[in-house]
């Protein structure tokens, strides 16, 4: 059985950031081919959420039902309800989660 996938509004605006990014650093024919990867990874979580694994930074947190998966230089942060699939962040490899995470906390 799918899962339904929800992304959350502070992890769109993290897609948006990203989008924007790609577009305007590498044109609009990654940018499309981007965004069709995000489709497909999102797609995937929601049939295979377990197919993820589990954050350094969860662990280290205790926080139980967290998982990343990767698309290009991108983690996908999410949480994998009985149905449903909570995606949280869109975070580059190239920042610190850590941070990412306390300015998140902070700013909600």
């Amino acid at each position: 059985m799918a899962h339904s996938v929800f992304i959350l509004d502070c992890a769109k605006d993290d897609y948006r950031e990203i989008q924007k990014y790609v577009k305007r650093k590498f044109g609009a024919a990654a940018q499309k081919s981007s965004e069709q990867q995000y489709k497909e990874i999102l797609r995937d979580i929601g049939e295979f959420p377990a197919s993820g694994f589990v954050p350094d930074e969860a662990v280290r947190l205790g926080l139980q039902g967290i998982r990343e998966r990767l698309v290009g230089p991108t983690r996908v942060i999410y949480e994998v309800g009985v149905r449903d699939v909570y995606v949280y962040m869109f975070v580059s490899t190239r920042r610190d989660f850590m941070t990412m995470l306390t300015d998140r906390l902070l700013k909600e």
